[in-house]
């Protein structure tokens, strides 16, 4: 990600708030991955990319300029997946939630295809725990280097990486076994 081009655009929106595609059009299919690795459906992780975005324009001056712009909007994406998610929690307590499983047919949005190619790797995904799927879906999907995963995070990056490896081991296990 060309991070002088994604502060250019945080200043143009602090500057204007209806500026928003250029940040939008740089970050959002991260945001958008981010929540359907912890959300593990489509429109609820649609609805979380509105809440960040919508959060982002209503926050943008307290955004530090020359800061991490990506890892700043994808800390918010990251919050909104995770109160959604135990909202979910909440309202199904004891509920199973088939309908997360179901939507592995492609519509032809960007955003899904990643998950939607291979429906073994989905499955292999979905048993990993959500940090897990949030690790390597933001390296191995969306192209963030483990240190930007470890801010966005905000954990060291010696264990951001660690955290992978043992998710890619996973998953080749849960592989093998289908």
């Amino acid at each position: 990600m060309n991070r002088e081009l994604l502060e250019k655009h945080m200043q143009d929106l602090r500057a204007d708030r209806n500026a928003l595609d250029g940040v939008y059009g740089m970050t959002s299919r991260g945001v958008y991955l981010l929540a359907r690795s912890v959300l593990r459906d489509a429109e609820a992780a649609k609805d979380v990319m509105q809440e960040t975005y919508m959060r982002v324009v209503a926050n943008i001056d307290k955004y530090e300029p020359d800061t991490n712009a990506a890892a700043w909007i994808m800390r918010i994406a990251r919050n909104a997946a995770y109160r959604r998610y135990g909202e979910q929690k909440r309202r199904r307590a004891g509920e199973v939630n088939l309908d997360s499983l179901g939507d592995s047919v492609s519509d032809g949005k960007d955003h899904e295809s990643v998950w939607t190619d291979d429906m073994e790797l989905n499955g292999a995904m979905l048993r990993l725990n959500p940090e897990e799927r949030e690790i390597v879906t933001l390296f191995a999907l969306d192209g963030y280097k483990h240190r930007e995963i470890a801010e966005i995070l905000g954990k060291p990056q010696g264990t951001v990486q660690w955290k992978y490896n043992k998710a890619i081991k996973k998953l080749r296990k849960f592989l093998e076994e289908e």
